[in-house]
Formats: C-alpha cells, structure tokens, sequence
C-alpha cells in the first residue's frame, strides 16, 4: 500500500526552482513538506517570502543545516540551490538513508575531472559520490532512478537538446561524422533572482532584445556530451549555442542533424514513438512549426517534432525552464524513486 505522507524537506525554497518544488508538492497527494530551507530567512513564514503561498501554507522557513533537516523526519531532501556549498550536507543526510535529488549541477556528471573542467575548477564537497550518481532524465535513466539514492537532475537546456536526440543515437540513426548543432532560446527566469551583468538579464534591457551569452564553454555542453557519448557508444558532441530571449519562462530549441545514409525521417518519427510511447510527458507534433513554447509553459511537457530535407534533419524542442528543465522533473523522478506513477501531482496544478 502506498505510503500517503511521505515526508520531504526543500533546501533552497524561496528561489524559483524551489518555488516550483513547492507549488507542485503542496498539491500533491502522497508528499508532504516538512522542511522549507532559507539560511538568509530563517524563521520567516513561507507565504511571506513567497506572497503567492499566502493561505496555501504555514511552513516557517528554517535554516538548511542537517540538524534541521534531521530533525523534521524527512526521508527525501529536494536541493534547490546552485550553490556548491549545499552538497556538504549530502554525506549526512546519506548515512541517515535519504533519498537526495539535486536540482543543481552537482551530480550531473560522472567524474570530477570533467566537473571541474565544466565549472571552472570548482570545488566539489563530496566527489566520492558522483559515481553512484544517476543522471535524471526521467525518461531515458527509469530504472536507475527507482533504484538510486542520488539523482543529478538535468539542466534545463539539456533535457531540451537531450530527450529528442538520444533516441535516435541508440538506435544509430544519426551520422555522427557530420555536425549536430543546438541553438537554444531561454526566458530570463533561468538565470534565477540575481541580476547577472553578463548576462544583461534585466527584463527592461531584453525587452525588444536577443542575444547569444557563453557561445563557448556553457557548462550544460559537458551533460549533453557525456550523455550523448553514452547513448550513441563511441565519441559524440553537439555544438550548442544558448541565447537570452524576451521571456520569462520556457526554452525553445532547434537542432539540426544528418541522418546516415538510407535513413528516412519516418524511422526517425518511428523512434520516438517507440522510446516514449507510454511517457505522457513527452508529446510529438506534427511540425516543427507546432512546438511553441506558450504551448509548454507552465507545465512539465517536452513538445518535439522531426522534419527532414533529404538526410538533414531539423528538430524542434520546447520546455518549461522551470518545471521540466528544473522542478517538474525533479518531483518527476521524486515519484520515480518512491514507486509512484511518474505523472502524481503533475497534472493537476498550473506549475
């Protein structure tokens, strides 16, 4: 009999990933938040911090320390932070046999050479652990992630770039002596609440505005490659170039590929419909003019369509930035992990 009131704290609440994790896990029917963490807000309630709560809870923000999040009886810690300093509790909280989903970049890659070669050299609290770390695409990593007790939630840009193309990788459907770009469009929202002045990403300066930001080295190349490599069996890379658009929320791809010689787009269309047909997720359009990302906004639906050109191939893939590129995924895998349908308080709320 499944467990109704499964006990689960929130590190990191008051931002829009934990928001997100909020919003979806107050309407869910076998969760319940026991832990809402804010070091800088500690004692201050929730809907206070976030007006949008107010009559919806009463959870007082507490301090993210392990003592807190021990004490609240939690057996599944969400982190929302970016920070790297959160992964110093992971250790802990591990021995005490919590489950640990981490909407941050920490356990997104396999090895801490290519964590550092990703994140500029940054420091990793507990590296011994991102072995034993699954990489959280829902529909690609099922099994692992019911059986893991880490998971690295994917980044936003990746699951966009990621769910169309690993399909066709395993199935060898893809020349991989030719190029595979990725061009992205992302709202402002994903760059978080802090103005970034790389980034220009104040809404008044983007307004009637688009421009391309870290067309070199963005960390989210690093998961895409090591995924990419991992689906297709031998050496592959995407060339990926993300951009700021006037949004606040969703992102929008177009990836562009060569199917191998004798290939035609229906085994490409036929692919998908294998590897997703039971992911309710995940929905095929019939063009690629049919993906929008007002289509995704939201909610926790990846929108792809595949229209080819003789052997080139075009894909369109859109998202919610914050939900399936951060906190609908992560309840997604949530479920996964406890044995729940992978859909359980996803559909019934405007995330």
């Amino acid at each position: 009999m499944t467990d109704h009131n499964i006990p689960i704290a929130i590190l990191g609440a008051t931002g829009y990933a934990g928001e997100g994790t909020v919003k979806a896990l107050l309407g869910h029917p076998h969760f319940n938040i026991v832990h809402a963490g804010s070091d800088r807000l500690g004692g201050t309630p929730l809907s206070e911090a976030v007006p949008e709560l107010k009559g919806q809870t009463d959870l007082i923000l507490q301090e993210d320390s392990p003592e807190r999040i021990l004490k609240s009886g939690a057996r599944a810690v969400i982190l929302c932070k970016k920070s790297p300093q959160v992964t110093e509790v992971v250790p802990e909280l591990l021995q005490h046999g919590m489950k640990i989903i981490d909407i941050g970049a920490e356990f997104r890659l396999h090895s801490l050479s290519d964590y550092q070669k990703w994140h500029n050299g940054a420091h990793h609290a507990c590296p011994d652990l991102l072995d034993q770390a699954v990489y959280g695409l829902s529909e690609i990593h099922t099994d692992a992630i019911s059986k893991a007790q880490i998971v690295g939630n994917p980044g936003c840009y990746a699951t966009s770039i990621l769910m169309p193309l690993i399909p066709l990788l395993r199935e060898q459907l893809i020349d991989l002596d030719q190029d595979i770009s990725a061009i992205g469009f992302s709202g402002l929202s994903g760059a978080g609440k802090r103005f970034i002045e790389g980034n220009n990403n104040l809404f008044y300066a983007m307004d009637g505005n688009l421009h391309s930001y870290r067309a070199i080295g963005h960390q989210h190349n690093g998961e895409i490659s090591q995924e990419c490599q991992l689906a297709a069996g031998t050496a592959c890379s995407v060339r990926f170039i993300p951009h700021l658009a006037p949004l606040v929320r969703g992102i929008h791809t177009t990836i562009t590929a060569t199917l191998n010689e004798g290939v035609i787009r229906s085994q490409a269309q036929e692919c998908w419909d294998s590897a997703y047909a039971h992911r309710p997720f995940i929905r095929q359009r019939a063009s690629c003019r049919d993906v929008e990302v007002g289509n995704v906004a939201h909610t926790n639906f990846n929108d792809l369509a595949i229209e080819a050109d003789g052997q080139k191939i075009v894909i369109t893939s859109a998202i919610d930035n914050l939900i399936k590129g951060a906190s609908g995924q992560a309840v997604q895998n949530l479920n996964i992990m406890f044995g729940l349908p992978e859909t359980t308080g996803l559909f019934q709320r405007a995330l």
